[in-house]
C-alpha cells in the first residue's frame, strides 16, 4: 500500500508541475501559495511518502526528464577582435646639442 501512496503522490506532482509549468527548483511554500492550498499536496503525505520536499522533487526529476529545464545553448564563441596596429611614429634622431667653442682660451 505505501507503493501505491508514494506514486499517487508523485503522480499528483507531476501533474501540477505540467500544469501551471512549476520549475523544478521551486520550495514546498512557493509550490503551495502558486498551486493553492486545497489543491497543493499536503506536507504530511510529501513527508510519509519522500521524507521530504527535495526528495519528491528528485522523483519527479528522475521519472520525467522533459520538466527538467532545458540547458540554455552555449553562446557563440567570441572571435577576439585583433587590435589594428597604430600607426608609428617615425622616430627622428635626437638633436645633439650646440657645443659653443669658446675663443677666449687664444
Amino acid at each position: 500500500m505505501a507503493f501505491r501512496q508514494k506514486q499517487a503522490v508523485l503522480d499528483l506532482a507531476v501533474k501540477h508541475f505540467k500544469e501551471f509549468g512549476l520549475p523544478l527548483d521551486i520550495d514546498f511554500k512557493s509550490y503551495t501559495t502558486i498551486v493553492g492550498p486545497k489543491e497543493a499536496i499536503h506536507a504530511v503525505s510529501v513527508k510519509r511518502s519522500f521524507k521530504g520536499w527535495k526528495y519528491l522533487v528528485h522523483a519527479v526529476r528522475l521519472k520525467h526528464p522533459e520538466l527538467a529545464e532545458k540547458p540554455k545553448p552555449e553562446p557563440k564563441p567570441v572571435t577576439p577582435k585583433v587590435p589594428t596596429p597604430a600607426p608609428k611614429a617615425t622616430v627622428k634622431p635626437a638633436v645633439k646639442p650646440a657645443v659653443k667653442e669658446d675663443k677666449d682660451d687664444e
